[in-house]
């Protein structure tokens, strides 16, 4: 099972959660500041500011690890929004793969821990 702030746990922050258009002040402003939601999920602790900050670093750590990292128009995820609700289409599945590798990781890091208790 996913651990709490574990390499699955962050994974699924990332798989479940979508950005809007961001990057400058008006924008972030107009959005007020909720179109950073994969840096809100990876640091619910961290100022607003701060996710413009965090978000390149973020795209790039999910880049390097082929990992998605999807940022669409707020309007495009209001549509797959009310097609979901209304059942024109579903949400998309976890993919199992990612946790699959990422709970292997997990549990290799977990027992290194204890050996070094």
């Amino acid at each position: 099972a996913c651990r709490p702030f574990s390499g699955s746990f962050y994974l699924r922050q990332v798989l479940a959660s979508v950005d809007y258009h961001m990057g400058s002040d008006l924008v972030d402003f107009m959005h007020g500041w909720l179109n950073y939601q994969i840096e809100h999920h990876m640091w619910p602790q961290l100022s607003m500011l701060s996710y413009q900050k965090s978000a390149p670093l973020m795209e790039e750590i999910c880049r390097r690890h082929g990992v998605p990292y999807v940022k669409q128009n707020v309007f495009w995820r209001l549509k797959k929004t009310v097609d979901i609700m209304v059942g024109k289409t579903s949400m998309r599945w976890f993919p199992e793969s990612y946790e699959e590798e990422y709970l292997k990781i997990d549990s290799v890091q977990e027992a290194k821990a204890l050996k070094g208790q």
